[in-house]
């Protein structure tokens, strides 16, 4: 059966209704938890498709969380061989870095549910081609990436113009959760009210974000399962 290397940044940032997917089609999943063992070395070597989540931390932060560099060594390799990646959030980011891109801080901190654009290249896209041409997603970032030289655009937001894109033919970042599942939400709100990167009101205010989930949250497990099957099955062909 095929293999899939599967990495966690932190613990509670875990591939969602990810794990699901890749499992239904037969595929077997490793998981490397690095806040668990940040000595860890994995090889790209036996796998079949590499998948990165998110993190709290930047992609610049490597002298404080050294594996990022194994996170950037695996994303590289993978492109380079054209081995299925999709890397989500800081996962996203770090695919942006190691493309030759500058990361840093958007000008507006986008946490909560927002409007998403797909772009041209969406619409023949393997994964893309599922969304709407507008849709509601669910946003956990402060910071932003410059679109890699050769990389093809496939979603925008009103105030963070890369939300996505794929590069070679398996390539993707993909800025937003569609991973996102309603338990996993609560506790991002429950960690993030808790250090005080969440709003006392407003759009980003623990209530409004647990609102706007019961109103977007089965449109955007639809279009998760839409989307990272569609993954899944590249994986598995």
């Amino acid at each position: 059966m095929k293999k899939v290397l599967v990495i966690r940044n932190v613990s509670y940032e875990t591939e969602g209704l990810l794990e699901s997917l890749l499992r239904d089609e037969g595929l077997v999943l490793d998981i490397v938890d690095f806040q668990q063992d940040p000595s860890a070395e994995p090889l790209l070597d036996g796998y079949a498709g590499v998948v990165v989540m998110g993190g709290p931390m930047g992609a610049k932060d490597t002298d404080r969380f050294p594996y990022l560099l194994q996170v950037e060594r695996l994303c590289s390799e993978a492109m380079e061989r054209s081995v299925p990646l999709v890397g989500v959030c800081l996962g996203a980011q770090i695919m942006a870095k190691v493309l030759g891109s500058d990361v840093y801080p958007n000008p507006v901190r986008e946490v909560g549910w927002y409007d998403l654009t797909t772009a041209e290249g969406a619409g023949s896209d393997a994964l893309f081609s599922e969304l709407e041409p507008h849709e509601v997603v669910l946003q956990w970032h402060g910071d932003t990436f410059d679109l890699p030289k050769d990389a093809v655009l496939l979603a925008s937001s009103p105030d963070c113009v890369n939300q996505a894109f794929r590069y070679g033919e398996n390539g993707y970042a993909v800025q937003f959760h569609l991973e996102i599942l309603e338990s996993m939400i609560r506790e991002w709100v429950r960690r993030d009210a808790a250090r005080g990167w969440l709003s006392e009101e407003g759009r980003i205010s623990a209530p409004r974000i647990l609102a706007d989930t019961d109103t977007y949250m089965s449109r955007s497990e639809e279009l998760g399962r839409r989307v990272y099957t569609c993954f899944a099955r590249m994986i598995a062909a």
